[in-house]
């Protein structure tokens, strides 16, 4: 990695938040993990990308991300809004939920890793040859 990628991770289970926010860290990636939902916009401005957990106590990760991209608006910085999930209904309908994309396979953070690189080099190759949009992971 050329720069040093920032990642906020937001996750109801500080047992999971642990464990991602490890790979993650081990995999040279600079992370910030929450169980917080609210008052993370501040991290908005230099995060790279937001990995929401859906299934969340009291509310789902498309709440989280809505609320997210109102304040993102008001940023120039464009942070990938990326839902993570074991569910695979939700992670197909990732786009109609507001999110840029998904992580699925919730639980094996090495998939989790792998799915994070493979955003982060497309990402790359579309900002080289000038386009614009999230993916699926």
């Amino acid at each position: 990695m050329s720069e040093t990628k920032r990642i906020l991770v937001i996750d109801d289970s500080q047992v999971m938040l642990e464990r991602i926010q490890c790979a993650l860290v081990d995999a040279g990636y600079d992370v910030t993990a929450t169980t917080q939902i609210v008052g993370n916009a501040r991290y908005l401005a230099s995060c790279d990308l937001l990995i929401i957990d859906y299934h969340m106590p009291g509310l789902n990760g498309d709440s989280v991300v809505e609320s997210l991209r109102t304040i993102a608006h008001s940023t120039k910085h464009k942070s990938q809004l990326f839902l993570y999930t074991s569910d695979e209904k939700v992670a197909s309908n990732y786009r109609a939920l507001g999110f840029d994309g998904a992580f699925w396979g919730k639980g094996d953070e090495s998939v989790l890793v792998r799915q994070v690189a493979a955003l982060f080099r497309t990402l790359a190759m579309r900002a080289a040859i000038g386009l614009k949009g999230g993916t699926s992971g």
